[in-house]
């Protein structure tokens, strides 16, 4: 007997299926090998093998020495290699670690963050790591489109394409989240590296961007950046781009960017602006954004902030916090006071990025973020601040129709051959696997592995050896 992967009241299609964790105690490492950060870690009983996944994940890193700290994040004992970055902010700030990926899940497979020091002590806290099924509710390259390019490439002062995606959106006035991720190699301490999206078609833009000098060449660096685009249904191209100031001595490692259409959950709410906003040096006095949203029901909800901070002095470091009805999401931000610095040079615009989740009650709720700087020498600036708040949540318009099955046959009868049993599936929007079960003649069904296939149509073809005794 066939049972099809997806089955109404086998498994809820009302909430997409994801997972996060949130730490926020602080850890420390002297090692100069990665080791794990302690709690940090998403189960492999998150993930079924062959589907493929959002992971998105940021976190707040320095080293009391002042000394280089690393991160990276692997799966099962794979490391992704885009992933990993370094940075020596000063022994008394943090940088932002932020990387995402689509991650084709592995049997028995989780993901954990690691750090290093270089020397020293390195810490790491304000940890977030959400993964987000994309495979079972999302339909790919209509829902959701994910392009990288993983070759090594010399930087000019030309903008260089990475990763790239053209489609033309299905319905007009939709909220399309776009996120993009530059890992680049450093070759000097006196040229910026500089990462934007590029938007072409419908509209241009080349905002966000972001771009800072750093101040060691053996550390290797990500550019996390997020905006959220309203679309008509015409034809949009986006883009990461990477580029230098001046030079080429620095290499990009990595480039991806991902599109998600916000519309497919029940509520969603963003709010972006361009301009720059003045920061004062008083903390977090200065509200860069800010948004409202009222789930329809009580559940999960993915916030998320992307902002510029714009130096104008290089003795500039920022701070900033994420609220949720005025209290710290995630917790401690307040009370920790970290002070971010990840470049070295007055035209440093740097990447400030912070992601959480939390269950929010069927009532409106106001998400704020707030931002400062540690001095208002210089006139330093906050800029194309961001924000998204997505309920888990489905839409009604998401998929929550099963496939149908028909001519379901078999080659044979015979007992102590094989026979292959066939099964014709369609689905309204697409197919994602099947599990075979069977009894071969004992009462009690075993089920095979999931097996992928795709396509709003496709057979499933199972030969088994049928047993000559019946038990």
């Amino acid at each position: 007997e066939l049972f099809p992967e997806k089955l109404e009241g086998i498994q809820d299609y009302s909430t997409i299926e994801h997972a996060f964790i949130e730490n926020n105690s602080q850890a420390t490492t002297t090692s100069t090998s990665y080791v794990n950060v302690t709690g940090s870690f998403i189960a492999s009983g998150n993930f079924t093998a062959g589907k493929k996944y959002l992971l998105y994940v940021t976190a707040q890193v320095g080293n009391s020495a002042g000394n280089g700290v690393f991160a990276q994040l692997i799966h099962g004992t794979t490391a992704f290699a885009e992933s990993e970055q370094g940075y020596e902010p000063g022994a008394a700030n943090k940088a932002i670690y932020g990387f995402f990926i689509v991650w084709t899940a592995v049997s028995n497979e989780g993901i954990q963050l690691q750090f290093r020091s270089n020397s020293g002590s390195a810490n790491i806290d304000q940890i977030s790591m959400v993964s987000i099924n994309l495979a079972d509710n999302l339909t790919e390259n209509t829902d959701w489109f994910f392009n990288q390019v993983a070759t090594d490439s010399a930087l000019s002062t030309t903008f260089l394409d990475g990763g790239a995606v053209t489609f033309t959106p299905g319905t007009a006035g939709q909220d399309w989240l776009v996120l993009s991720y530059m890992q680049a190699d450093p070759g000097d301490t006196t040229n910026s590296e500089i990462s934007r999206i590029n938007r072409s078609g419908e509209a241009s833009s080349s905002l966000p961007e972001s771009r800072y000098e750093v101040p060691f060449s053996d550390k290797i660096n990500g550019f996390q950046l997020v905006r959220v685009f309203n679309l008509s249904a015409a034809s949009n191209t986006f883009k990461e781009q990477s580029a230098t100031s001046a030079g080429t001595a620095h290499t990009r490692l990595h480039s991806s960017i991902f599109i998600l259409n916000l519309n497919k959950f029940k509520n969603h709410a963003f709010a972006y602006t361009e301009n720059d906003a003045a920061l004062s040096a008083t903390n977090y006095a200065t509200q860069l954004q800010t948004l409202s949203i009222t789930p329809d029901v009580a559940g999960n909800v993915w916030v998320g902030t992307y902002w510029g901070f714009d130096r104008n002095n290089a003795a500039r470091e920022s701070e900033f916090i994420v609220q949720v009805d005025n209290i710290d999401q995630p917790a401690g931000q307040t009370t920790d006071n970290y002070q971010f610095s990840q470049g070295s040079d007055a035209t440093d615009e740097h990447p400030e990025t912070l992601s959480t989740m939390l269950n929010l009650s069927a009532t409106t709720h106001t998400i704020n973020l707030n931002a400062s700087s540690d001095d208002t020498t210089g006139a330093p600036t906050g800029q194309q601040g961001t924000l998204w708040a997505v309920s888990m949540e489905l839409s009604a318009s998401a998929d929550t129709t099963s496939p149908a099955w028909s001519s379901n046959s078999t080659n044979g009868t015979t007992a102590g051959t094989f026979i292959q049993h066939s099964v014709n599936w369609t689905d309204n929007t697409a197919l994602s696997g099947y599990i075979f079960s069977f009894a071969n003649r004992t009462g009690v069904f075993v089920n095979d592995s999931f097996v992928i296939f795709t396509g709003t149509q496709n057979w499933s073809n199972v030969s088994k050896w049928v047993n000559t005794t019946v038990s």
